[in-house]
């Protein structure tokens, strides 16, 4: 039996009101606490690493070697990754000042928001969940995160991490189903993260607006993948067969259809019928690393995909065992755009595949529909079609000849646009979005001509000088400064280039007459 997970939303607003209090103090803001909590947070996961594996492969059946990839180790990048540069995000930013406004110093300070709170996804309970926390305390907030209700054996184990490595003044978990999901969103956070489908992430953007909370939503969609005629079937195949069937297909950037270009649309379908059996042999059910769907409501969402008349044609898989919530991985030959696997997200181990002629014709399909979290392109690297994709589409992120792994590069934002979500995670640009960006302008009390000409009365002597200042905002304080050094200097060689001239006659005169006596005196030509 899975744990029960408490769902009280009356302790909320007490945890909340505790880690205000804790922020005020600017306890958070020592960047050398930070580190300290990012560290307890890393040592954490490596020696409760047994217990969390054991907690997802109960929830996701995601066996322990499947979760070291594609959970506990991105996490523990994402972790030291904040560690190695926080201090540099954290330092503030010199900008430059307008003439007319000064003499100023301007610069932008990283602020933290306050408490940040974190709400995750079932799906990769740990992934989704870990990386946020750990941008939100680099940033210096105070942190409260909710793990999924559906996941509980891996939200209790959390909870118990977070008691055990955690400064409690500072971070907390909540637990909690769905009343306290709907609660918890109400309260007055100062900044958001969640991650789930794009009907929650509405929902939770539109409680949020009504206290006015910058959020971020990391939100899914229909990932599309083009193979096109000069793709290499081999790597297209693997890379393909690996990122829609990994975690059963429960994976927010799993290409979620294809098309395949008619002249090797059926050669790339053997090629990933052969894939399939190789990565998961003949029967995927007795796979150890093949995962199972969350629950038996999901399992049966996806076979009435499968059930209802489609139109399209069963290459291979279709099998579905609802109380053991196994679906086979599954391709589906050109099902019609119109059946429910095509309108929505399918965020299960099918994959619908098309044929295709012309680029025109894919680009026109993507922008016809909602912008998706990522695009995938199989091709030659100096496509003109993949960069048509890259410029005419609108998507989260674009990868190039795989699937999946530009989420693990910290150094690239990860986050969607449109229907897909906004604001992103990881590294530096997941930093930026859980801070404010504070501007500071430092003025100097210098009040004589001009600077004195903001004053009333305003003569005509004044407004025309307050014309000519304002029509030159273009112009900084650095760009005034090299200006008038470059004049100073150029004004002293005019003044002495009389005395320059005298001085290279005498000088010159002087070598000339040097080199005449040495000649004489040694007899030499």
């Amino acid at each position: 039996m899975p744990p029960v997970i408490p769902d009280d939303p009356s302790v909320i607003r007490p945890t909340l009101e505790a880690l205000k209090k804790t922020f005020l103090t600017g306890k958070t803001k020592d960047i050398s606490f930070r580190i300290k909590q990012l560290k307890n947070l890393a040592r954490g996961l490596k020696e409760m690493s047994a217990k969390l594996d054991e907690a997802i492969q109960k929830d996701i059946g995601l066996s322990p070697f499947m979760n070291f990839m594609a959970s506990t180790t991105p996490c523990l990048n994402e972790i030291e990754d904040c560690i190695r540069n926080v201090r540099k995000w954290a330092k503030p930013e010199k900008t430059n000042t307008p003439l007319p406004l000064g003499p100023a110093k301007s610069y932008i300070v990283p602020e933290p928001y306050g408490v940040c709170l974190v709400l995750s996804a079932w799906n990769y309970p740990l992934i989704t969940l870990i990386p946020p926390i750990a941008t939100a305390i680099a940033a210096g907030n105070c942190v409260v995160a909710k793990p999924s209700e559906m996941a509980p054996h891996t939200s209790n184990v959390v909870a118990e991490l977070f008691e055990k490595y955690m400064d409690k003044d500072c971070y907390r978990i909540i637990e909690g189903q769905v009343q306290v999901a709907i609660a918890i969103t109400k309260e007055k956070f100062d900044v958001l993260v969640f991650t789930g489908s794009p009907e929650k992430g509405r929902l939770v953007a539109k409680a949020a607006a009504e206290n006015l909370i910058p959020c971020v939503l990391e939100l899914g969609g229909k990932s599309p993948t083009i193979v096109d005629r000069d793709a290499d079937l081999d790597n297209a195949a693997m890379r393909i067969v690996t990122g829609r069937f990994l975690n059963a297909g429960q994976t927010c950037i799993a290409p979620d259809y294809c098309f395949a270009h008619k002249d090797i649309k059926e050669k790339f379908l053997a090629k990933v019928k052969e894939y399939k059996e190789k990565f998961h042999g003949q029967d995927p059910k007795q796979d150890p690393h093949y995962a199972r769907m969350i629950n038996e409501w999901h399992t049966e969402r996806i076979k009435s995909y499968l059930d209802e008349k489609h139109g399209g044609k069963i290459v291979f898989g279709g099998e579905v065992d609802i109380k053991q919530k196994y679906v086979a991985p599954t391709v589906v030959d050109s099902p019609s755009f119109n059946c429910k696997m095509m309108q929505d997200e399918i965020f299960g181990p099918i994959l619908p595949v098309y044929e295709f002629s012309d680029i025109d014709t894919v680009i026109k399909f993507i922008n016809d529909r909602e912008k998706p979290l990522a695009l995938y392109y199989y091709g030659s690297n100096s496509s003109k079609s993949k960069e048509r994709l890259i410029n005419e589409t609108s998507s989260g992120a674009v990868m190039v000849n795989d699937s999946l792994f530009h989420i693990l590069n910290s150094e690239l934002p990860f986050g969607g646009v449109g229907n897909s979500g906004y604001g992103a995670c990881h590294g530096k640009q997941g930093f930026d979005c859980l801070t404010h960006k504070k501007p500071v302008m430092e003025k100097y009390a210098i009040n004589m001509f001009p600077f004195n000409a903001r004053y009333p009365p305003y003569t005509t002597g004044k407004q025309k000088l307050i014309k000519l200042l304002f029509g030159s905002f273009s112009i900084t304080q650095y760009d005034a400064l090299r200006a008038l050094i470059f004049l100073i200097v150029l004004a002293v060689i005019i003044m002495n280039w009389s005395c320059l001239k005298t001085f290279g006659k005498v000088f010159t005169g002087a070598l000339t007459k040097g080199y005449s006596t040495t000649g004489n005196d040694s007899g030499e030509l």
